[in-house]
């Protein structure tokens, strides 16, 4: 999970440890005696095979050392692939948490590694993002900080850097002579620590925007910063994303834009530098008279004597997903590209996060997985590997049991039987939305989400806007492609109607949310839809009490149906759930409305969510929802009362087998399993978990 990225750390809640009240204590007695957290498909490491059949849960960083070998940032471990491609973990636990410093390097606690770089000296440099702290790995093993006292803010210039306060440092970069340059994501600035371990801001004044080209660094604006370079002759490059540029400053202090125009994306290849529409730019690497630039889905070359922009590899429409390797560099898409490197043999080395894949481009120009791409399929669930997303990862069950998951970012849909084995149910693992007619299997998908299953068995996918369907006899086809809906201005206009949640009834009506659109549709068995809540483009929250479909909902995600024909809807951006009643009219069920955590023990209407992903409903009435920026799974009971049922307010993986309360999760979707045993897809560690 990527704190900087996906903005999951942006309004991160204190730490807290729920104590056992009654309310949680008389769910858990209805629920059979919650007492632990377990996995139930996901999380495998792959450490000591060979680097294409390891599993990654959130790539971001990238280095390579003077002997060849390739360094990864991954969650919370730093991963290492030898000269021979094997895989191993270079340091970190695995588990999340700050602790180690002094000691060896693979006891260590990190969270949320972005940046890595070397020096001269062998030492690696570590941005421990949602840490607030910059970490270094000298060659013998031994891990300390030396950047970030660990409370989010901005303070300490002038100062040692240890006392200083960072806000999700997430690139690094060592000078020659010793200083190391630290981008600071959330305080829009570059900080420098001098060889005497002082720290200084050298680019950006701490405010969001664009300006300040001719004149002082630290006066300029930067936004967002996601990469940093320091040359040999006193300058430093910004990878300053949201502006789509690179930003020079050279040894003067002086600020410029050295690439990027922050216009049309991926447009004037063999142009100058500075005209190119670069896109969002992310990591940056100086090497063989050129910069390479990541920038989201593609890559970018700059001829440092020239200053000309080449675009090198991915889409040039700006498209995104996985169609394989072996393609030319310029024909091959990428998933969110954040890292590039050169290895000792010319070659390209790319971080491709969304694929979590790093890929290679040799001299040819021809792409290949360098490491990832597990997938697991016919063994154990746990064994297996997952890429979910935080939009995907929903979850359901079928009449007999079986566990099914949206494995978003493979473009799979997972099938985990009762006798525990894990299969591809739909999907080639290609991004595409080919094979109808014929067997799911090989179909293509274009990052399915979410999923729901009838009485019958067959089970229906939310793919990219569209509801495919995959009958009991394992053929696929396009249920619904568009929904007519009129527009406010009385236009009729056609709409996509899934991309998020599904839901299902007794009668085989079909319930989805149209994100974008800010809409809930009600399909029948025989594929005719309608609004059942929202008004087509009009995003925010007018009021409850009235028709549904005159009610604004701000970015619905998950969908739930109840026995008595309720539709319960996460309004996640109006940070409540929504419940629409037989009768067609709105209501809140939980959340006031404000952003944050608070609330438990009493009515769930008085609490706080915080951007709510998912909603799930039992046989009783209990509403479970995803509380995602809160980091908890949440439980309504039937007297509507709200309870912290899972969770700490972490969002990193911090072990297996662990009480509920004690457990850190980041929660993308719920969903009630056979038993009632409440299951969850957890985005921070790639895992579906369940609790009992």
């Amino acid at each position: 999970m990527h704190y900087e990225r996906s903005g999951t750390n942006a309004l991160k809640v204190c730490l807290r440890l729920l104590c056992a009240c009654s309310v949680l204590a008389a769910t858990l007695q209805a629920n059979g005696a919650v007492k632990k957290v377990t996995t139930v498909a996901g999380g495998y490491i792959g450490d000591g095979k060979p680097a294409t059949s390891a599993s990654f849960t959130g790539l971001y960083g990238l280095a390579v050392d003077k002997k060849g070998n390739v360094y990864l940032s991954d969650g919370n471990r730093i991963r290492k692939v030898n000269k021979t491609g094997v895989i191993s973990t270079f340091a970190g636990s695995g588990n999340s948490g700050y602790g180690g410093d002094g000691g060896p390097r693979k006891s260590a606690l990190f969270n949320g590694l972005e940046g890595l770089a070397f020096d001269a000296q062998g030492d690696l440099f570590v941005a421990d993002a949602a840490n607030d702290r910059v970490r270094k790995i000298s060659p013998a093993g031994v891990v300390t900080t030396i950047a970030g006292n660990g409370t989010r803010g901005y303070s300490g210039d002038g100062g040692p850097a240890t006392q200083a306060s960072l806000a999700v440092p997430v690139a690094v970069s060592a000078d020659p002579w010793g200083n190391v340059y630290i981008a600071e994501s959330y305080n829009y600035v570059v900080r420098m620590v001098d060889t005497a371990g002082i720290i200084h801001t050298v680019a950006g004044n701490h405010t969001y925007g664009f300006s300040g080209d001719g004149g002082p660094a630290t006066s300029a604006q930067i936004t967002s910063p996601a990469g940093v370079w320091a040359d040999a002759s006193g300058n430093f490059y910004i990878s300053d994303s949201s502006n789509g540029r690179i930003r020079k400053v050279d040894s003067s202090g002086t600020i410029s834009t050295f690439a990027g125009s922050g216009g049309q994306l991926n447009s004037g290849s063999g142009g100058p530098a500075n005209q190119a529409g670069l896109g969002s730019t992310e990591g940056l690497f100086v090497g063989e008279g050129k910069m390479y630039i990541a920038t989201t889905g593609n890559i970018w070359s700059i001829d440092m004597t020239t200053e000309i922009a080449t675009l090198i590899a991915g889409n040039a429409d700006g498209s995104r997903g996985f169609n394989g390797d072996g393609n030319p560099a310029l024909s091959t898409s990428f998933n969110e590209t954040t890292a590039v490197a050169l290895d000792l043999a010319g070659n390209l080395v790319v971080v491709d996060d969304g694929n979590e894949r790093v890929r290679k481009i040799d001299a040819s120009r021809v792409v290949t997985t360098f490491a990832g791409g597990y997938v697991g399929d016919g063994g154990p669930p746990k064994a297996a590997s997952l890429n979910l997303g935080y939009f995907g990862g929903r979850i359901a069950f079928d009449p007999s049991g079986n566990l099914y998951v949206a494995d978003t970012l493979k473009n799979r849909v997972r099938k985990v039987s009762t006798t525990g084995v894990i299969t591809t149910f739909a999907g080639t693992g290609l991004s595409g939305s080919s094979g109808d007619g014929g067997p799911a299997t090989a179909a293509t998908l274009n990052q399915p989400v979410g999923l729901a299953i009838d009485r019958n068995g067959n089970v229906f996918i939310a793919d990219n806007g569209v509801i495919r369907k995959v009958d009991s006899n394992g053929t696929i086809t396009t249920f619904v492609s568009t929904i007519p809906v009129l527009a406010p201005w009385g236009a009729t206009i056609d709409v996509p109607p899934a991309f998020n949640g599904l839901a299902i009834d007794a009668q085989g009506n079909l319930y989805s949310s149209s994100f974008g659109y800010g809409l809930v549709f009600k399909i029948s068995p025989g594929g005719t839809g309608s609004v059942i809540a929202g008004v087509l483009f009009r995003s925010g929250y007018n009021g409850d009490g009235i028709s549904a479909r005159e009610a604004y909902l701000d970015l619905p995600t998950g969908v739930a149906v109840d026995s008595s024909g309720n539709v319960f809807i996460a309004d996640w951006e109006n940070a409540r759930i929504r419940k629409v009643d037989t009768s067609g009219m709105i209501s809140t069920v939980a959340g006031n409305g404000l952003g944050g955590f608070g609330g438990d023990g009493g009515p769930a209407t008085s609490a706080n969510l915080m951007l709510p992903i998912d909603v799930a409903v039992d046989g009783n009435g209990r509403l479970y929802i995803a509380d995602s920026l809160n980091y908890r799974v949440r439980i309504v009971d039937t007297t509507g009362n709200i309870q912290t049922l899972v969770g700490t307010g972490q969002g990193g993986y911090n072990g297996n087998g662990l009480p509920p309360t004690a457990t850190n999760v980041f929660p993308v979707s719920v969903a009630v399993g056979p038993k009632g045993v409440i299951h969850f897809s957890d985005g921070a560690s790639e895992r579906v978990r369940k609790v009992h």
